[in-house]
C-alpha cells in the first residue's frame, strides 16, 4: 500500500479561519483503491466499546486495537505510514506549532521548554442519537483530524454534520480547559457535512468550539470515521488541565488511595 499523502501540507490549499481553527477540508483524501481497502475492512463494531452519547470507539490504547493491526495487514500498513516522522513534522510545520518535537532522537528534547508530542489513533462508529456538544477538546491535543468513512448514501438527513462555532460573547473567547458553553452562546460559522474519503482537521485553540449533531440511522448506516490526533505524549504538559466538578475529584483521590 503506497500512501502519496505523508506531507498534508502537499495537498491542502485552502486553510478557513486560521485565527480559531486553522481548519482543512478535503474530499478524496487517499487514492480510491486504498480508501476501499481500508473501509471494506474497517474494524467490526464487536471489537468496540459500549456506546456512549456520541459513539462506539476503538482507540490505540485498547487491547482489542492492537490485535485488530496484528490481523489486518490493511489498516497496519496504513497506520504505520500515517504514525511516521515525515507526516507529524509536517503536521507541526503545517499547524506552526512551536516549542513540540516528535522524533525520540530529537536535539530539542534536551531543553526544557520543548515537549514531545505523539500521535493518536482512534476508530469511531456512531448510531441512532449520536452526538457531542460544543467543546474545544482538552489542551493535550494539538491537531485534531477525522476520516470519514460513511456509506455513499450518507446525507444531510442522516446527521452527524460537524459545526464550528465562535461565541456570541467574547467573555467565552478564552476556553483553553475545554469547559462546556450552551450553544444559545455560540454561532455556526461552518458546517461539515461527512461523505465517504472526506478529512477535516483543525488546530486545538483557545475558542475552537465544534460539535456532532445527533446521528439519524436509516438503512442500518452508522457513522464510521478513523480520528488522527497530535498530542502532548505526556498528559502533565498540558498548558491546562480541565476543570473537574466535586464528585470527579472525590474519584480522582479514591485512584491515588
Amino acid at each position: 500500500m503506497k500512501i502519496n499523502n505523508l506531507k498534508l501540507s502537499k495537498n491542502i490549499d485552502h486553510i478557513e479561519f486560521k485565527d480559531r481553527f486553522f481548519l482543512f477540508e478535503k474530499k478524496n483524501f487517499l487514492d480510491k483503491d486504498i480508501y476501499t481497502e481500508l473501509k471494506n475492512n474497517f474494524p467490526p463494531i464487536e471489537i468496540f466499546s459500549k456506546h456512549n452519547d456520541f459513539a462506539r470507539s476503538l482507540s490505540d490504547e485498547n487491547e482489542n486495537y492492537t490485535t485488530f493491526l496484528e490481523k489486518n495487514s490493511v489498516w497496519k500498513t496504513f497506520v504505520s505510514n500515517m504514525n511516521s516522522k515525515t507526516f507529524a513534522e509536517d503536521l507541526i510545520n503545517f499547524f506552526g506549532l512551536k516549542n513540540v518535537y516528535f522524533e525520540e532522537k530529537s536535539w530539542k528534547k534536551r531543553i526544557k521548554i520543548f515537549k514531545k508530542v505523539k500521535l493518536s489513533f482512534c476508530f469511531n462508529i456512531s448510531e441512532e442519537g449520536g452526538f457531542s456538544l460544543p467543546h474545544t477538546d482538552s489542551s493535550r491535543k494539538l491537531v485534531s483530524m477525522v476520516l470519514f468513512f460513511v456509506d455513499d448514501i450518507w446525507n444531510e438527513n442522516n446527521g452527524g454534520q460537524v459545526n464550528l462555532y465562535k461565541p456570541l460573547n467574547r467573555v467565552f473567547e478564552n476556553n483553553w480547559r475545554n469547559e462546556r458553553v450552551d450553544k444559545e452562546n455560540l454561532e455556526i460559522i461552518k458546517t461539515i457535512i461527512p461523505s465517504p474519503n472526506k478529512i477535516y482537521g483543525f488546530k486545538k485553540t483557545k475558542n475552537s468550539y465544534h460539535s456532532v449533531e445527533k446521528v439519524r440511522v436509516t438503512n442500518s448506516l452508522k457513522r464510521k470515521v478513523f480520528m488522527i490526533n497530535l498530542i502532548y505524549e505526556n498528559k502533565s504538559d498540558s498548558p491546562y488541565q480541565e476543570k473537574k466538578n466535586v464528585f470527579e475529584k472525590v474519584k480522582d483521590m479514591i485512584k491515588v488511595s
